[in-house]
């Protein structure tokens, strides 16, 4: 394992494990950097998004935003370097007064310093650049602080399911800003009491590979009595036809195997089974149990690029200390190592935990994910040769 990122008293991190931070040369890679990693970020603390060089280690900054937080930071992703906008663009959230949310997207052509600002807060973007979906960043903060931003209240907090909050999508090149799905006719579609009764969030939301549908998580405010929150699986199309793929059951962390399989972390059928990972289709609906080795815990799931391979980090616990492990799976010969386990640091606060978030570069041959191993948050880079994935 190698630190890339600088000794300078600074900390770094990318963010999540689903978003790309590496350059088609597999020679930069994004991330952020702090001055702190021992309590939630306020209002005005800012990150430098820049990119790393990965020979050098030298950190060159393009941009600082005041919307992030420690899980996913602002979003920050770099767009394929095959798409129209290439992968000397990326993509960021910022924090602007003008907005009817308090928040925007920022698309950042770094080779240029040309940025163009978008009306609402990226949750996710299509490859090519031309869609985007937001959601409410400040609801998402009262439910989970290290995946919203702080300072701006909800102005639906009261209301469980809104008619005017949701799933909104974002013409990226007109700006043009619609409420695709809102809360209220989520909830009257797809109706489970007693959690459907209760105030409802849209959580991880994601398009497909070409871009033409989406999956979201739609989860309920814990209900008192209750332990955490139960979600249901929903996948939509861009007119805003929905189809629900699970009830709420305990739903997790997801990858787009392709335009229609899914790959989750989750119970799939009641709420009582225990996690495993499934591959569901989301235009039948059809769930297959992936067959053994099958991890019977959570994982942050990713394909590598061939989809041979299924790589995932896991929370501590189960083990003497505080440790966080690397799990991969081939899934042509069956077979699942730990090929990392790292100490970590055990957080005052949850939310400001650091995940590995394990990444695969574009080409498959590099991996890197985020690590408090040495009492700092750093970016660690490995070889797929070097932990058995060799494409």
């Amino acid at each position: 394992m190698r630190i890339v990122t600088p000794d300078d008293g600074f900390h770094y991190f990318f963010g999540y494990y689903d978003l790309m931070p590496f350059d088609s040369s597999e020679q930069k890679h994004l991330c952020h950097r702090v001055p702190f990693m021992d309590r939630l970020p306020e209002p005005d603390d800012r990150a430098e998004l820049g990119e790393i060089d990965l020979q050098t280690g030298i950190f060159s900054p393009f941009a600082e935003t005041t919307a992030w937080n420690f899980q996913q930071g602002a979003m920050l992703r770099r767009f394929p370097a095959n798409g129209p906008l290439g992968d000397h663009t990326v993509l960021y959230n910022v924090r602007d007064k003008e907005t009817p949310s308090g928040f925007a997207a920022e698309i950042l052509d770094t080779d240029t310093g040309k940025a163009r600002r978008l009306p609402a807060p990226a949750a996710d973007v299509s490859q090519d650049g031309k869609r985007l979906l937001s959601v409410n960043f400040s609801r998402i903060y009262d439910f989970r602080p290290g995946y919203g931003y702080a300072g701006i209240p909800d102005p639906w907090r009261e209301v469980n399911a809104p008619e005017n909050d949701g799933v909104f999508l974002v013409n990226t090149e007109s700006g043009e800003s619609r409420l695709l799905l809102s809360y209220a006719r989520i909830r009257e579609a797809f109706p489970q009491p007693p959690f459907s009764d209760g105030r409802l969030l849209v959580n991880h939301i994601t398009f497909n590979p070409s871009g033409d549908r989406f999956l979201f998580l739609l989860r309920n405010f814990p209900i008192p009595g209750q332990r955490g929150w139960k979600t249901q699986l929903i996948v939509s199309d861009l007119a805003g036809n929905m189809t629900k793929l699970t009830d709420y059951c305990v739903n997790s962390h997801y990858h787009w195997k392709n335009d229609r399989e899914i790959l989750i972390v989750s119970s799939a059928v009641t709420e009582e089974n225990a996690f495993a990972l499934w591959l569901m289709n989301a235009d039948t609906g059809e769930k297959t149990r992936l067959p053994e080795p099958n991890p019977s815990f959570d994982i942050h799931c990713i394909y590598s690029p061939d989809r041979r391979w299924i790589i995932g980090d896991s929370y501590p616990g189960g083990r003497a200390g505080a440790t966080r492990s690397l799990w991969l799976i081939d899934t042509e010969r069956g077979v699942m190592t730990e090929p990392v386990r790292v100490d970590t640091v055990i957080p005052p606060v949850v939310d400001i935990r650091c995940d590995l978030h394990i990444r695969w570069s574009p080409s498959g041959r590099l991996l890197s994910f985020d690590s408090t191993h040495t009492g700092r948050r750093t970016v660690v880079l490995l070889t797929a040769e070097e932990i058995g994935a060799a494409p």
